[in-house]
């Protein structure tokens, strides 16, 4: 049995966790809207088979990278000077120090996730062959159309970093040993900025409506392109009109 000073303790206690409790509920509400409140879709044109460029948008589950023509980009790009001879462009994001680790560091992974940190751009050239470094369970071929495309490229020209002769700025040897490098980047690897949100975010920009601020793995990245129905552009279909 209770005596009186233990029962007024207790309830001073009870009465100190519930403002806890309610800013922990307010938090959780806020950070789930801000990842799943709905949000227009973005206003692109959709491709159609006159007008379409194909991504390839490859994953391992964990991480993914996107690959674009070369021929996407204007002759004189930072990226067709690097790789002149390039036939298309294979593009990740992510956080420096952790880029350039095999991945196994759990610490490493967690302080990314910590901002300021540093991010990189991983660009190689021939993107069929040089994704085999992921080690890839996907690959998803995505139809744009050419203004999608150009609002993808201008996307990628904003988070690059370019020296004074309008180069990128090489900070490392890529994981394609002899085709590929790190990049140096704007922008800050967190845990609302990981990899597959910079790429699900250079995909709206592209047209395709996902959702990026949810997209913490390549693999639901991957599922959302294909629920939205976008394909190669083979396969979108032609207008039959009436007669």
């Amino acid at each position: 049995m209770s005596v009186p000073g233990e029962a007024v303790e207790q309830r001073r206690r009870q009465l100190s966790q519930r403002p806890v409790a309610a800013t922990v509920s307010l938090i959780a509400v806020v950070i789930f809207a801000y990842l799943f409140a709905p949000i227009p879709a973005p206003n692109v044109a959709a491709p159609t088979p006159g007008d379409c460029v194909e991504l390839h948008l490859y994953s391992n589950g964990y991480h993914s990278d996107i690959a674009a023509p070369a021929s996407m980009f204007p002759e004189n790009h930072p990226l067709r000077r690097l790789y002149p001879r390039a036939d298309s462009f294979l593009i990740g994001w992510g956080d420096e120090a952790f880029y350039y680790s095999d991945g196994s560091d759990l610490g490493m992974g967690v302080d990314a996730l910590i901002p300021p940190s540093a991010s990189v751009m991983h660009v190689a050239y021939n993107a069929p062959e040089a994704s085999a470094y992921l080690g890839p369970n996907d690959d998803l071929a995505i139809g744009i159309s050419g203004e999608g495309a150009a609002r993808f490229v201008a996307y990628v020209d904003r988070a690059l970093v370019l020296d004074g002769a309008g180069d990128p700025i090489h900070v490392g040897d890529g994981k394609v040993v002899g085709q590929s490098a790190f990049l140096r980047t704007r922008g800050s690897f967190h845990l609302l900025n990981v990899c597959n949100q910079w790429m699900g975010r250079a995909l709206r920009a592209a047209g395709v409506d996902v959702n990026a601020r949810a997209a913490w793995l390549a693999g639901p990245l991957i599922r959302q392109a294909r629920i939205v129905g976008r394909t190669s552009c083979e396969a979108i279909p032609h207008s039959t009109g009436s007669g």
